[in-house]
């Protein structure tokens, strides 16, 4: 790599390298795509390479003097971590004082939130409340372009097949569909109908693709899947994403039949932008391309950084490999894909409205950040996150004649890891914990005690004594588990997923007290918790809740909510199932208990813990069988059908209605079922809804060698609770 040539050198090699002398875009308006060629005739080689660099600020917001001086050389597209009004005003003015007055783009991953936390992805695809999601990433966007930051690494659009893969923390699980939902609805929230507005912020969809399959659920490992897996699993988020109006897209760190993402031609340039039309910008991640070396696909950077350009990469992130390979080698073909890339991301800056608004306002970020309607909805989507995982004998809700209650384990007033893996410019101390919320509810004399034990490392592991003697006055017993919030994320896999010997240890105590009590589990990945599950009456799964984690997790826990949380991900009874999800794919010999010679392991029960769709409620559901309208279609038609869901409890409840297809007969082996919709209902007590379904025949189809096919034949349509539904139709498709 080379260092940035100083401004005293730069005049000369414009004029050696072909550029020109100084020149301003015309004042008055013009076509957007003539101020583009205006301005790309006029810019020098160097000045066009600098518009492909994106680097890295300081954690705290601030930016490196490095980079201001290549801000000053005209020689740097835009800044990640960089966030405010302040620092970015300082660099926007470095720019704009240079000779093309092209403004700098400022990028940051926001993936739950600004300011205002909200849920980890995962999280809140637990709500399946696609409306929530995109109000949330609304707010996001709100927040984050008042800080004069427009430009987001999220969403997140892997589907995630390990749980031991630090990074499904990010995402919405398991399941293409859902994950589609949940990614067209980030994208709208973030985008909006115009991305140049002051509340909104360009999507960048993320790793460009199959990083959820990776090898042994390890980050930036290979992954070892088939196009057709990827085209019917790993891809379909991405196209919803696009189709939705993402301006940009990265790809993934990872080998993709032995080509990483980053240098993928196939992924970035055949499928990507010949297939799927796609026109924006194309980042790398944090130094993908100078590490297509560790990869041994390139000798040093600057053949990197042509594998990466001659692929299809407009920008990357904090090396400066492609401006070294366009150095050493000036061919005509190289130098008109750096004209192209400099062309999508000069589109990208006017589509942002940089050109007219390149500074953010003090006063607007002062009066967002934080704003109680921000608030009140991260308190709403914590709420719709959790997810009632058992609850014998209506432990749960806490009863309102409860007046003293033991909070017992670390993790319950933690504000760190109550804001989740990739928080943003999220504050610890802006968070609302556990303890915080029942205090206020039930005042200061009413939280025994606040047991700080139940780590898992440290002088203060095991579960004290005093603490428990403590919680022998308390009339209910609330214990929290889990993962802190360093535990999950980016280089965070797991070769294990259960509670710590320590927290297991605490729970059997709390146990043997025989005392009313509830297990409240934070983590970022689904747990192995089938000792908790057999010996603990009731548990919530709460993720990491944001920065209301607290008071929505209370709301649910003392019935002010009512949970209506589904599992977007299949929790495995042991780590030697995995991968384990619900639309496996038929065995000749599927499991049967009378059959020693079926697909099962001797040694575990068969089946998950809690299946894919899978979430109670303090009331209960009849979810009737689907009425189909007509039960043949055309492949050009939809399937619609409708059923009716009675709310048979005593108290309002919502209910996540879940509709799967099978294949019966195909000329490939199709999975065994497949979400194909849902639909999240409020059914008040004692009440029935009706609720309609259409299924475009379309998408029963899968994909070939020679393209997606939907193949004429009877398919089974079931509907109800999870994954496991069923209430069973039958149509055909002609």
């Amino acid at each position: 790599m080379f260092p940035p040539l100083p401004r005293h050198l730069l005049a000369p090699l414009c004029v050696l390298l072909g550029g020109a002398f100084p020149f301003s875009p015309p004042a008055q308006a013009q076509d957007t795509e003539a101020r583009i060629e205006s301005i790309l005739s006029d810019l020098t080689l160097l000045e066009k390479l600098g518009q492909l660099r994106i680097v890295d600020g300081h954690a705290d917001g601030g930016w490196k003097q490095e980079h201001m001086e290549l801000v000053k050389d005209g020689m740097l597209g835009g800044t990640f971590n960089v966030r405010g009004t302040g620092p970015t005003r300082d660099m926007q003015q470095a720019a704009l004082a240079t000779r093309h007055k092209i403004p700098l783009v400022f990028a940051f991953d926001v993936v739950h939130g600004y300011r205002t936390v909200f849920p980890v992805p995962l999280g809140e695809a637990a709500s399946w409340d696609v409306d929530l999601a995109e109000r949330c990433a609304a707010v996001a966007a709100k927040e984050a372009r008042a800080a004069n930051v427009s430009w987001t690494f999220a969403p997140v659009a892997d589907v995630a097949r390990d749980p031991r893969w630090g990074r499904i923390v990010e995402g919405a699980g398991e399941d293409p569909y859902l994950a589609s939902r949940f990614t067209e609805a980030r994208v709208r929230g973030f985008q909006g109908k115009d991305v140049s507005a002051p509340d909104r912020m360009m999507a960048c969809l993320k790793h460009f693709a199959g990083s959820g399959a990776a090898e042994g659920g390890r980050d930036y490992n290979a992954a070892d899947v088939t196009e057709r897996m990827l085209r019917q699993i790993h891809f379909p988020p991405f196209q919803a994403g696009l189709a939705a109006g993402a301006g940009s897209i990265m790809p993934s760190f990872h080998a993709i039949d032995g080509v990483p993402g980053t240098a993928n031609r196939w992924l970035l340039t055949d499928v990507l932008r010949k297939e799927w039309g796609f026109k924006g910008v194309v980042v790398s991640d944090y130094d993908a391309v100078f590490e297509l070396t560790n990869h041994r696909m390139a000798r040093y950077g600057g053949e990197a950084g042509k594998m990466a350009l001659n692929a299809g990469l407009t920008m990357e992130m904090r090396g400066a490999c492609i401006a070294e390979a366009v150095r050493m080698v000036r061919t005509p073909e190289n130098l008109k894909m750096v004209d192209d890339a400099v062309r999508d991301v000069l589109r990208m800056k006017f589509k942002l409205g940089l050109f007219d608004k390149p500074y953010g306002d003090a006063a607007r970020e002062k009066s967002t950040l934080l704003h109680a309607h921000h608030l009140k909805l991260a308190r709403e989507a914590a709420a719709k996150s959790c997810v009632l995982l058992k609850n014998r004998d209506n432990t749960l809700p806490i009863p309102d004649t409860v007046r003293k209650i033991a909070i017992l384990g670390a993790l319950a007033d933690d504000k760190v890891s109550l804001i989740g893996s990739w928080p943003g410019d999220g504050r610890p101390e802006d968070a609302v914990t556990l303890v915080d919320a029942v205090k206020e509810r039930l005042g200061p004399s009413g939280v025994v005690i606040q047991q700080r034990e139940g780590r898992f490392s440290g002088a203060s592991a095991k579960p004290g004594d005093d603490a428990l003697e403590a919680a022998k006055d308390a009339e209910f017993i609330i214990v929290v588990v889990g993962e802190t919030a360093e535990m999950s994320g980016e280089a965070r896999s797991r070769a294990t997923l259960g509670l710590h010997t320590q927290q297991l240890e605490l729970l059997a105590k709390v146990q043997a007290m025989g005392k009313p009590h509830a297990v409240v589990v934070m983590a970022g990945r689904p747990l192995t918790l089938v000792t908790v599950a057999e010996a603990s009456p009731a548990i919530l799964f709460t993720w990491f809740g944001g920065t209301m984690g607290g008071p929505g997790i209370a709301d649910v826990l003392f019935g002010a909510v009512n949970p209506s949380g589904k599992l977007p991900v299949t929790f495995p009874r042991s780590v030697g199932q995995i991968p384990l999800t619900y639309d496996s794919t038929p065995t000749g010999r599927p499991f049967s208990h009378s059959n020693k010679w079926t697909s099962k392991y001797f040694d575990l029960q068969h089946g998950p813990l809690f299946p894919f769709g899978f979430g109670l409620s303090y009331t209960t559901f009849v979810i009737s069988r689907p009425e189909i309208r007509i039960p043949m279609i055309k492949k050009e038609e939809a399937l619609e059908f409708s059923v009716t869901v009675r709310n048979s409890g005593k108290v309002d409840g919502e209910e996540v209605v879940q509709a799967y297809v099978r294949d019966d007969i195909a000329s490939v082996a199709r999975p065994t079922r497949e979400l194909k919709a849902f639909r999240k209902v409020m059914v008040p007590a004692g009440q029935s809804v009706k609720v309609d379904f259409r299924i475009p025949a379309k998408d029963l189809g899968f994909w070939t060698r020679e393209g997606k096919y939907v193949e004429s034949g009877d398919f089974t349509l079931f509907v109800g609770n999870d994954s496991q539904a069923y209430q069973a139709g039958s149509f055909t498709v002609d």
